[in-house]
């Protein structure tokens, strides 16, 4: 049997044939195989040296070598490691805690040394149910429910269920949905218009997206966009839009249309690309229009993980003109503490925070005393989901003139929106 010399876990073919036996020679016992990756382990050895990755990663193959119960473990690759357990006559839910008491000792001895790394370990659970299961199929329930949580860092692990592997056979569906609308250019683009509450003219616009299946129907984005994330194929969609936008401005322009300015979603994992900037302003330049037409958009959950980092990127997107939001403020993780740092020039308040607050005087209490705070340093809010005249009218009456819902408009096709919106001069 062959060994990772970094870490001393199997490699990958020694540790199924391994495991296998193991299951086969113990047709009675109670399995578990556990699969572990380290969240932007790219970004850790990026910003911290590809020898203190390697220390990481020797510590997280111990946490399986060490641990009695662990029969078999290897490093399928980078930084992924899995482990057969034998855990007979434990409980599920003690072994579970066992796993979760492991990553956290684990995340605490490297926290101090990697302080803008948010570390954190995207783990998936899968339990065997008889003795007839290969490992194989152990093993892939237990990635599924691995990259079912990646990212997110409210869940310390997930637990295979039949419900997971039918989501996973969605996400197998969508990929090559995209890929070949990303090849054939047909990935439609969608605008909807932020208005202003007095004056009901058009301030802006947000880029939004839709795929077609292969039957022609559109795939709605909570369906896609996740899925998405997850493969990282979110950067060649957020490329498409970006292009596609680059070129409608100047379009519009040649044509002597009213053009304003049009926001474009950056997914976080653009901001552990090096080059994100320079990719960004190499493109814009080809169309020779002015960085005024462009706000790009981040979700307000990305500063809570490498915020050094990230700030440092939009600190040059915006020296260069660009306008920068924060969406979905309000959805998650907002700190008010956040306001006096962020590099951005607008707040888009969630509209699901909005919907929530509205609804109650305390809620409505917040909603008006964030807003005057915005208003006060100065800061261009725009609220979303406004869907009613009396939620128009409350929140304009709070300080927030601009609004994005349906009240106004939903997403609609770029040539309807030209139509609708965009008149000649």
């Amino acid at each position: 049997m062959e060994s990772d010399k970094l870490t001393g876990l199997l490699k990958f073919d020694d540790f199924v044939d391994t495991a296998s036996k193991i299951l086969a020679n113990n047709p009675t016992g109670k399995f578990v195989v556990v699969s572990t990756d380290i969240s932007r382990f790219k970004f850790i050895n990026y910003k911290y040296g590809y020898s203190v990755g390697n220390i990481l990663l020797q510590d997280l193959a111990s946490t399986f070598l060490e641990d009695e119960r662990c029969k078999v473990a290897g490093r399928p690759y980078t930084d992924h490691a899995a482990g057969l357990f034998e855990i007979t006559g434990m409980e599920n839910k003690d072994f579970e805690k066992h796993i979760r008491d492991i990553q956290r000792r684990l995340v605490m001895e490297h926290k101090r040394e990697l302080p803008d790394a948010a570390l954190h370990l995207n783990t998936g659970i899968c339990y065997s149910k008889d003795g007839d299961e290969a490992f194989t199929s152990l093993l892939d329930g237990a990635n599924i429910a691995r990259r079912s949580v990646k990212g997110d860092y409210s869940v310390p692990y997930a637990v295979y269920s039949e419900a997971m592997q039918k989501r996973f056979d969605a996400d197998d569906r969508i990929i090559p949905i995209f890929d070949r609308a990303l090849e054939e250019g047909t990935i439609q683009v969608y605008l909807q218009p932020k208005i202003n509450a007095s004056t009901h003219e058009l301030v802006g616009s947000e880029a939004l997206t839709r795929l077609l299946d292969e039957e022609g129907k559109i795939v709605p984005p909570d369906e896609f966009i996740t899925v998405l994330e997850n493969s990282g194929k979110i950067l060649d969609l957020d490329r498409y839009v970006m292009k596609y936008v680059f070129a409608s401005i100047k379009k519009w322009l040649d044509e002597g249309r009213q053009v304003k300015p049009v926001s474009i979603n950056l997914s976080k994992i653009h901001f552990f690309q090096e080059t994100v900037v320079d990719d960004i302003i190499t493109e814009f330049e080809k169309y020779g229009i002015s960085p005024d037409y462009i706000e790009f958009e981040v979700t307000e959950s990305v500063f809570f993980e490498e915020s050094s980092l990230l700030i440092s990127q939009i600190e040059r997107i915006r020296d260069y003109g660009f306008k920068v939001s924060v969406d979905d403020f309000g959805a998650g993780y907002s700190s008010l503490n956040l306001l006096g740092i962020l590099p951005v020039d607008i707040i888009k308040l969630d509209k699901g925070f909005i919907k929530n607050c509205l609804g109650n005087d305390r809620g409505r209490g917040i909603i008006k005393g964030l807003i005057k705070i915005l208003n006060e340093i100065e800061m261009d809010i725009v609220c979303e989901g406004i869907e009613t005249s009396d939620e128009e009218r409350t929140v304009y009456e709070f300080g927030c003139e601009s609004m994005q819902g349906f009240l106004y408009d939903r997403p609609i096709p770029v040539s309807s929106f030209e139509d609708k919106y965009m008149q000649l001069f």
